[in-house]
């Protein structure tokens, strides 16, 4: 159980803001209470989902729309287009409706609802695409997005899988801002590898700080791309044969920068995420899930001392129509988390159980 806060905070910290993108960066570090019990290390939380547009990539989508613009790449555009699988997309064209650019976004088929409302509602041009077929497939959103740019001279790709701007926007921000929040205290710096900026810019800057922080990327163990067999997992882990591996893994990813890598099963997740809510009222997307579930792995085996830091890419409510919804996770095999967590029976048998269950049962 967490004390309630005695007031609200002082209104005089307030701030006023001449626009909206003043409101990227310098998000705030939670402290996790109730997971943490007796453990020796202190876990906190990085909730970059208090962006203006909801996500972490608020972040690069300014300064990639920064950034192109201080170099001419913008000159002669005026229409960025995004193959990102939605926050980016936001991000960028939150980030270029202001700078006076539009938005074309190729969007996957199952792109949320809320994002492609979100979308629209920035004014973002929507194009169907994929990403879960081949790199040179006319339907890959890749290929669309080069065909755009070649085929009209207002169109500029931002490539966030491969800009520079992608993780120097967090080695910039994000990996300053721990840096002070913490003191310089931090020994563990978790998050999802995805396209690399954050594990990437974050983990830079920090272990340029101090050589002796763990940079912790985390993936999921998919049943379609298993783990083992992921070609990130074998050439990090210098697996027999891993040089003539292909690359599979997006430009940004620095594994200079990476000590260690971490998957897990979505199921494992996903019914994490109920507990994680439950326990310290913090509603996160899957990979942030996935973050924060490593993050108390770690502090188990901490030594006193240690500050372990996970990161929030974005928020629970981007992910109620699917792994957060009943239906969608019974219709893909997770029916026994459904019943467990979203039951009212098995709701309420699960806050009665996490109430007396020591922190390593949680975990």
């Amino acid at each position: 159980m967490t004390a309630l806060p005695p007031a609200f905070p002082d209104p005089s910290a307030a701030g006023v803001y001449d626009s909206v993108l003043q409101l990227i960066g310098n998000t705030p570090l939670v402290r996790l209470n109730v997971l943490t019990a007796d453990l020796p290390a202190t876990v906190y939380v990085k909730l970059d989902h208090l962006n203006i547009g909801g996500s972490s990539k608020d972040r690069i989508g300014l300064h990639i729309v920064r950034r192109a613009i201080e170099s001419g790449a913008l000159e002669g555009h005026d229409r960025i287009i995004e193959t990102g699988q939605g926050n980016t997309s936001v991000s960028l064209a939150l980030a270029g409706l202001l700078a006076g650019y539009a938005s074309t976004v190729i969007a996957k088929p199952d792109l949320s609802p809320q994002k492609l409302a979100l979308l629209r509602a920035l004014g973002a041009d929507i194009v169907p695409g994929r990403l879960d077929v081949p790199k040179d497939d006319p339907e890959h959103a890749w290929v669309i997005a080069e065909e755009h740019e070649r085929d009209d001279p207002r169109t500029w790709w931002s490539r966030q899988q491969s800009i520079e701007s992608n993780p120097e926007a967090h080695y910039l921000s994000t990996g300053p801002e721990i840096w002070a929040q913490t003191g310089g205290r931090i020994t563990h710096f978790v998050t999802a590898i995805a396209t690399g900026g954050t594990v990437s810019g974050t983990g830079r800057f920090l272990r340029e700080q101090n050589p002796d922080i763990e940079v912790v990327g985390t993936s999921f163990d998919l049943p379609e791309k298993p783990w083992a067999e992921n070609h990130l997992n074998q050439t990090f882990h210098r697996r027999p044969g891993y040089e003539q591996l292909e690359r599979d893994w997006a430009d940004n990813i620095d594994l200079e920068t990476l000590t260690r890598l971490e998957a897990r099963e979505k199921g494992e997740i996903i019914d994490f995420a109920f507990r994680l809510a439950r326990a310290e009222g913090l509603l996160l997307g899957p990979s942030s899930v996935l973050s924060v579930k490593i993050a108390l792995e770690l502090a188990v085996a901490a030594r006193p001392g240690d500050v372990i830091v996970a990161f929030s890419a974005d928020h629970a409510r981007d992910y109620t129509s699917a792994e957060y919804d009943g239906p969608w996770l019974r219709e893909h095999g997770f029916a026994e988390i459904a019943d467990r967590w979203l039951d009212p029976a098995s709701a309420d048998a699960g806050n009665d159980a996490g109430a007396d269950t020591d922190a390593a049962t949680l975990i």
